[in-house]
């Protein structure tokens, strides 16, 4: 592990490091939320307001962090969610997460904007996979991206592409002249 990575404790930490290492745009990207960022900021501050409170003074002799998660179980609470463009800030992109998620027993998420076909991703990874499409006015495209997919193995998440003004993307450059994109997603369980 190197040096700067031991040194990071916390999210905070990963960001600052993060922050230096990644040219801005990409690191926009990746930090950043919509419109004036109102949802990742509830979001950020929900989740800072959830306390771990441990058992104390319990066995530890048998540990199981597994859940079920849409009737599936995987080992741990955490999973892979689809993110784009993942060799942006990766050189394997969504392989190292289809590995890193097959290593700990957990969900795997391929975006219909990933580096990676969900099809070499299923071929080559045995962890629970989520595929998420963005839904496009060609209906060609959008059933191209779906008709070979598995549905009895794969959790299938649609989004519709609403063209919004993505702040911090627009101020860095990286969505060029005019708006960016924002995905609602919504769930298909199949």
């Amino acid at each position: 592990m190197s040096s700067k990575l031991s040194k990071c404790h916390n999210t905070k930490d990963f960001r600052k490091l993060a922050r230096k290492r990644i040219p801005s745009p990409i690191f926009n990207y990746l930090d950043g939320g919509a419109d004036d960022e109102t949802t990742l900021a509830r979001n950020t501050d929900s989740f800072e307001a959830c306390d771990l409170v441990p058992n104390v003074l319990r066995s530890v002799g048998t540990i199981d962090t597994s859940v079920s998660v849409m009737g599936k179980k995987i080992n741990t609470p955490l999973f892979f969610s689809p993110t784009a463009l993942q060799r942006l800030f990766h050189h394997q992109g969504e392989k190292a997460v289809a590995k890193a998620a097959e290593k700990f027993g957990t969900y795997c998420g391929i975006s219909s904007l990933a580096t990676v076909s969900i099809e070499e991703i299923a071929k080559n990874y045995s962890s629970p996979k989520m595929f998420q499409l963005y839904v496009h006015k060609d209906q060609g495209l959008n059933n191209s991206m779906i008709e070979n997919l598995d549905l009895n193995q794969i959790i299938f998440i649609c989004s519709i592409m609403v063209f919004s003004a993505v702040v911090v993307g627009f101020l860095a450059g990286f969505f060029g002249i005019g708006g960016g994109i924002i995905m609602v997603p919504i769930l298909f369980y199949i």
